[in-house]
């Protein structure tokens, strides 16, 4: 699963940011059925004793009950939100001793009849709900051997939701959608809902004629009645976990794009109706991408189909389901002409990530969610990888370094979780899908793998996986067969860094003696941002260390692992004193690196000559982590960004803007935000202005992904009043021809005019807004609507997300937006917390737990306390709540701290422009 993005486009570009048969037996009679009751949490015993107390399993269901496979039939109309369905699972029992209950999940589901055979004899059986679980409680106890159950149930649909079973309306036609990862598929039937119970399943659904149905599998048959339903019977899957079982019901528009890879299954892509256009890029990129996969793995698509799914109205992101990936609408489809290039990439990157799922995670199944970076850890990393080699010319190595430094900036909070993280609650499940598992994880990967030998790599991830095909498996089982191939343990090296939060900061010194080769004195410790609560304790990492350097003129490199607090890394190929050492060669390593001595000023000599664009990002990153932790100046820091640009790559540009756009507001003094203005437009205003707002035939794409954030940051941080003005006038075209701005360039065109716009640039926006039903469109003028800094149209911007004829999910950034802008955060906090039942209401269960990030935002200890003495008492109410708040609010420490050391060496710096 990629995660969404709740719109992310439209932030401030710098803002803190189913082989085998199912049962076909007939029905049972009658007798044996008992009708459930509605709520129950104590047994009915014999007369004359007293009720027994259900107590239901906790967090994983007893071992000694499992499925075998299971068949579910389900009756669905998307207009309605309930919807009924039966539940045939065949059991097999494996108790010492006779059970006196059976226990599987049922969420929100209402069991009206149930029938149990044990060893083909019907025993009568109560079914009663307890919480998420469903407990079968026969009439007397069951001993070993075979069973089938059989459930008749409602369930309902919700409209407001994203999980479960869902509904969502566009243009007067409805659908119905899943998503079941990690806990939902509980509500949709009765079953085992956990990783480690793989099994085939069979699906049959009875919708309108009108109507299409899809699932995993191809179908089997179709039968239309003359009661205007039709019947879908889909093939038996192989074996899968109940997270991956997924449908989808509605008049979906069906477009072939041919057949892929070296089975040749057909591919296709599902889109609500009159979108089929939209869906050219994706139908273009999936076969090859899919074949660069098979490739890697050596292996064909395990499965028989796929459909890619464009959710309407659903959030961002995307699902792995075999057969019917889904997407988040905006992130999958795009206009033939015109369309964004971010969201081309960005949705290429994302295929590729869902694709190598159907080997990792699909195909190979982990057994728990503690292992959960055996699915999404990789998934990132491969997807760099076949993006890399699909489209070398997009440099996707760049966005693996990217990513790493986004999840080391997660990884640098006391709070934060390890990789694999032990699993003690189901919101430890759900706050297992974050940063670190994915982008940390993936980074950690890509070390390794380069550790280790690319192709060794490779050779022990395909016996991993041909090891466990069509099952389930583990980390030991993962480092079992990498280990063999390497004829190394790499367990203990590779779990220093799975199984304790944190980053390595590892110091690098060169030592050129006189009576031997030069050498890098090494040392780590783990890297603690200024304000930080945590200590050093710890056991130290096994670091793989690469080194590249240049002496002489020569270029080499030298590699080791540092396992102790210090160590030495010989440089034996170098012949004289190097010029320049960079400490992390290729951006592979999963350490910040502090250059000692004079290695930071030898870098800046060189003006990094000879390294690479991935290898000048990282020491920007490693720049910028450095002066938050007090280990480089600030002054430092934005002199080497300089250094190391270059003004005709993007990528380094992009780096750069990354590197000025990371000082906060609040550790400039007011008087000197001119002088910072200046700064800016200094080092970055004449790109701005050459690249300007409007896409040039013939520029190349890597231009216009450019353009956003590099001409957002010298119109509003530089304050440059020429791009200003330019802005408002192109918002006011837009508004009237949205051809005039590509969609990229409209993002910063329509933000830099809102924030400095006044109440008729307001209006307009809001009567675009309630103008379109163009989700592409409502997207940027919901990202403008955030913009503005004026109190009372921020406010009016923020009350849409109350607004009946607004989905709060939609509006949701103008929040966010406002909450990142010194001017407009208090504000916005004090709307959320006059309003934050309602919009929790408004928002599906899952996105409401994001409302606590609000509190992130502030860089004050009143403002601190504040946010801690509203959000605690919520926080303890939604599941993995605490350690949400608890990361916002460290966050907000460590801005404190900041603040108080930097603004001394900003103020130096910038007293000269």
């Amino acid at each position: 699963m990629r995660l969404g993005n709740l719109g992310a486009a439209t932030w401030p570009l710098l803002a803190l940011t189913l082989a085998g048969c199912v049962s076909t037996r007939p029905e049972p009679p009658p007798a044996p059925v008992t009708r459930a009751k509605t709520q129950a949490t104590r047994e009915a015993s014999p007369a004359g004793d007293a009720p027994r107390a259900l107590v239901p399993p906790g967090l994983r269901l007893d071992s000694r009950v499992k499925p075998v496979r299971q068949a579910v039939t389900l009756e669905l109309d998307p207009r309605q939100e309930t919807f009924r369905g039966t539940a045939d699972i065949e059991l097999a029992l494996f108790a010492d001793e006779p059970l006196r209950e059976l226990w599987l999940h049922g969420d929100e589901l209402t069991v009206e009849a149930a029938t149990l055979e044990v060893n083909g004899r019907k025993v009568a059986v109560s079914a009663l709900p307890v919480g998420e679980h469903i407990a079968l409680v026969p009439e007397e106890p069951v001993g070993k051997g075979s069973a089938s159950l059989h459930l008749e149930y409602t369930g309902r649909a919700l409209a407001n939701e994203d999980t479960g079973v869902f509904r969502a309306e566009e243009d007067g036609r409805w659908y119905a959608m899943t998503q079941f990862e990690a806990l939902y598929a509980r509500r949709a039937f009765p079953c085992f809902d956990e990783p480690g119970f793989k099994i085939p399943w069979q699906l049959t659904l009875r919708v309108r004629a009108e109507d299409g149905a899809y699932s995993n599998a191809p179908v089997e048959h179709e039968d239309v009645g003359a009661d205007g339903w039709k019947t879908v019977r889909f093939k038996p899957t192989p074996p899968l976990p109940s997270y991956l079982v997924a449908f989808a019901v509605g008049p979906f528009d069906v477009v072939d794009a041919g057949r892929a890879g070296r089975n040749g299954v057909p591919v296709r892509m599902l889109v609500a109706h009159g979108h089929a256009a939209e869906a050219t890029w994706a139908a273009r990129v999936t076969p090859p991408l899919l074949e660069k996969l098979e490739a890697w793995f050596d292996s064909p698509y395990p499965f028989a189909k796929l459909d890619v799914l464009a959710v309407p109205g659903g959030p961002g992101g995307a699902m792995e389901h075999p057969g019917l990936i889904t997407f988040g609408a905006q992130s999958m489809l795009g206009p033939v002409e015109g369309d964004s290039v971010w969201r081309q990439r960005m949705f290429a990157e994302t295929q590729a990530h869902e694709l190598a799922h159907q080997w990792f995670g699909n195909l190979v199944t982990m057994e728990w969610w503690d292992d959960l970076w055996l699915n999404e850890s990789f998934a990132d990393w491969l997807a760099f990888k076949v993006i890399n080699q699909w489209q070398p010319g997009w440099r996707w190595d760049v966005r693996r370094v990217e990513s790493r430094g986004q999840a080391m900036e997660a990884d640098q909070l006391v709070s934060a979780r390890s990789i694999r993280q032990p699993i003690q609650s189901s919101g430890d499940i759900n706050g297992a899908f974050d940063g670190i598992t994915y982008g940390k994880g993936a980074a950690v990967l890509a070390m390794f793998e380069s550790w280790l030998g690319p192709d060794a790599f490779q050779l022990g991830v395909r016996r991993y996986l041909q090891a466990h095909a069509r099952g389930s498996a583990t980390t030991k089982d993962f480092f079992r067969a990498l280990s063999i191939v390497v004829d190394r343990d790499v367990a203990p090296a590779f779990s220093t860094f799975l199984d304790q939060p944190g980053v390595p900061l590892v110091s690098v010194e060169l030592q050129c003696p006189k009576d031997g080769p030069p050498r890098l004195a090494l040392s780590q410790r783990r890297y603690l941002p200024l304000g930080s609560p945590g200590g050093q304790d710890g056991t130290p990492w096994q670091v793989p260390i690469c080194a590249r350097y240049t002496a002489g003129g020569a270029e080499g490199r030298a590699c080791t692992v540092l396992s102790e607090p210090t160590g030495t890394l010989v440089l034996d190929g170098a012949k004289a004193c190097p010029e320049q050492v960079h400490p992390n060669a290729d951006g592979r390593g999963y350490y910040h690196a502090l250059l000692a001595g004079d290695g930071l000023e030898r870098l800046a000599r060189q003006g990094g000559k000879g390294l690479s664009v991935p290898e000048r990002r990282v020491l920007m990153d490693d720049a910028q982590a450095l002066v938050a932790s007090g280990d480089l100046d600030v002054a430092q820091a934005l002199t080497l960004a300089t250094k190391l640009l270059r003004p005709e790559d993007p990528d380094l540009v992009e780096a750069a803007v990354g590197v000025v756009g990371s000082v906060r507001d609040e550790f400039v003094p007011d008087a000197l935000l001119p002088h910072r203005a200046r700064f800016v437009r200094g080092l970055f205003g004449p790109m701005a202005r050459r690249l300007g707002f409007v896409s040039r035939p013939g520029e190349s794409e890597d231009l216009r992904m450019l353009r956003p954030s590099l001409v957002w940051l010298v119109a509003n941080v530089g304050q440059d009043a020429v791009l200003r003005a330019e802005a408002r006038k192109l918002a006011l075209r837009w508004l009237e021809d949205r051809s005039v701005l590509s969609p990229d360039a409209a993002s910063a065109v329509l933000g830099t005019a809102a924030s400095g716009g006044d109440a008729a640039l307001h209006q307009r926006l809001l009567q675009a807004l309630r103008a379109t039903r163009n989700e592409r469109e409502r997207e940027l003028l919901i990202g403008a609507l955030g913009a503005f800094r004026d109190p009372a149209l921020s406010r009016a911007s923020l009350e849409l997300m109350l607004a009946p004829d607004v989905d709060a999910r939609e509006a949701l950034p103008i929040l966010f937006n406002q909450l990142s802008e010194p001017p407009t955060r208090v504000g916005a906090f004090g709307f959320l917390r006059e309003h934050f039942e309602p919009l929790r209401q408004r928002l599906p269960r899952d996105v409401s737990m994001w409302l606590l990030a609000s509190g992130g935002f502030f860089c004050d200890a009143e403002h601190r306390q504040q946010a801690a003495d509203f959000l605690g008492p919520r926080a303890e109410q939604l599941e993995g709540g605490e350690r949400a708040l608890a990361q916002a609010l460290e966050r907000v420490d460590l801005c404190i701290a900041q603040r108080k050391a930097l603004r001394p060496g900003l103020e130096r710096f910038l007293a000269h422009y």
